[in-house]
């Protein structure tokens, strides 16, 4: 893939994501693509993985409610991801980063989740150990891991504590996922803060409309929302109060510019299907 290919996929991915230039070209891939999908297999696991965390929240959701971590999705993240590495780009990065990583059996978080090393408020980088996947957690805007790594903060769990037993379990009781619904389930999690610039769709970081298509108040929920994803193997299902709209998120997963490829969006009487290959995503409104 020519400098100017890639050049030019940033330019049109940045035009979603918000990111800047740098960081949307640190993102694009030689596949062609616009790399918001484009993983090495353990990182594809584990962005799945936190899909579970986000989007799991109230009285009917999934166990991995437990893992609190929905909360980030009151917070403003951009999202840059690279083939190695989920980059979460926010305001308050310690607060992010401990709302990932366990800091004793009391408040596991992301069962697995460990601190490889950070600089003090500013960047944070988190290994997932089961899978390998990474995760770096920085307020530079370019989502680069900037300053001298501390590999010690005693408020999360370093990569010297091995797994607890109830992160074992945690993670065995987590059903299997064949490779598609991964990639969807990712996709899900890599597009939480995206607008379409065409002003179809947008997914808002998941507490607001950025179109600004209704009064905020008007949408059922928006105060208190009730989500639920879950399923196994290649059949999942989502449904949500709130924001953002079940179609915004069928949209952006099939979008003809930063869809998932060969991902295909069909309508059905209580919602949407997003279909890749074999693998099914029902999304209910």
């Amino acid at each position: 893939m020519s400098n100017s290919v890639k050049k030019q996929a940033a330019r049109s991915r940045m035009k979603y994501s918000g990111e800047l230039y740098k960081a949307a070209l640190a993102g694009i891939p030689n596949d062609r693509s616009h790399g918001l999908d484009s993983f090495a297999p353990q990182q594809r696991q584990l962005n799945a993985m936190l899909a579970l965390g986000l989007f799991n929240r109230g009285d009917e959701d999934a166990s991995p409610k437990q893992w609190t971590i929905n909360t980030l999705t009151w917070y403003t993240i951009k999202v840059p991801p690279r083939w190695n590495r989920l980059i979460f780009i926010a305001d308050a990065p310690m607060n992010v980063a401990q709302y990932l990583v366990p800091d004793s059996e009391d408040y596991l978080r992301v069962p697995g989740m460990r601190l490889r090393g950070g600089v003090f408020g500013s960047c944070y980088v988190l290994e997932h150990v089961p899978t390998g996947g990474e995760l770096v957690v920085t307020d530079d805007p370019n989502g680069k891991v900037v300053g001298q790594l501390s590999d010690t903060d005693r408020r999360m769990l370093s990569l010297d504590t091995p797994l607890l037993p109830e992160e074992k379990r945690l993670c065995e009781a987590l059903p299997v996922m064949t490779a598609d619904a991964q990639t969807l389930l990712a996709g899900i999690a890599v597009r939480m803060s995206m607008t379409d610039p065409g002003r179809r769709w947008a997914t808002g970081n998941w507490y607001w409309d950025p179109l600004e298509r209704m009064g905020h108040t008007e949408v059922e929920g928006y105060d208190d929302p009730q989500r639920r994803l879950w399923g196994e193997g290649d059949e999942w299902a989502a449904q949500w109060t709130g924001y953002p709209y079940a179609q915004d998120v069928a949209l952006a997963l099939t979008d003809p510019v930063i869809g998932v490829r060969d991902a295909k969006i069909s309508t059905r009487r209580h919602g949407y299907e997003v279909t890749l290959k074999g693998s099914v995503l029902k999304i209910r409104r």
